[in-house]
């Protein structure tokens, strides 16, 4: 087999195998920046509304422009999380469910640390803020076909 041709089927053989457990492979939609140009997106396919009960329960990813650091220390430059907002007026609220830091840009590298934040409780979304835009982003009623 010439050179050439075992290079593409071993750099194929990777990206198939290690892709899917990427974070960055998943289908994340970019939703908007933040006033410091941190980068908010959300995994389109792990979006699910339950109309009945007000609630929007998705994935989000947030890129932070500059690094932070992760409850343990470690550095961190992206947090993957799972998160539900009440979509209901006057009760205007979200809850995390999940979190996941990460070492790179739009959860890239490495994870340093995962965290079950299930038992938080619920939060007001404050207006003005890019909590309240992403309320509204989730909230918002889907348009119906006609």
């Amino acid at each position: 087999m010439p050179f050439t041709l075992k290079k593409y089927l071993s750099f194929g053989l990777t990206v198939f195998l290690i892709g899917p457990f990427n974070p960055v492979s998943a289908g994340w939609v970019f939703i908007s920046n933040d006033n410091v140009g941190n980068a908010y997106y959300y995994e389109d396919t792990k979006t699910v509304r339950d109309s009945a009960n007000n609630i929007v329960s998705t994935w989000q990813m947030i890129s932070y422009s500059e690094p932070l650091t992760a409850p343990n220390g470690a550095p961190v430059q992206s947090v993957i999380q799972d998160i539900s907002y009440f979509c209901r007026a006057g009760y205007e609220s979200y809850k995390e469910f999940y979190i996941g830091y990460y070492s790179g840009p739009g959860g890239s590298g490495v994870s340093v640390e995962q965290l079950d934040t299930s038992g938080s409780a619920w939060e007001r979304v404050i207006p003005d803020t890019m909590s309240y835009l992403l309320y509204a982003f989730f909230c918002k009623t889907p348009a119906t076909s006609k």
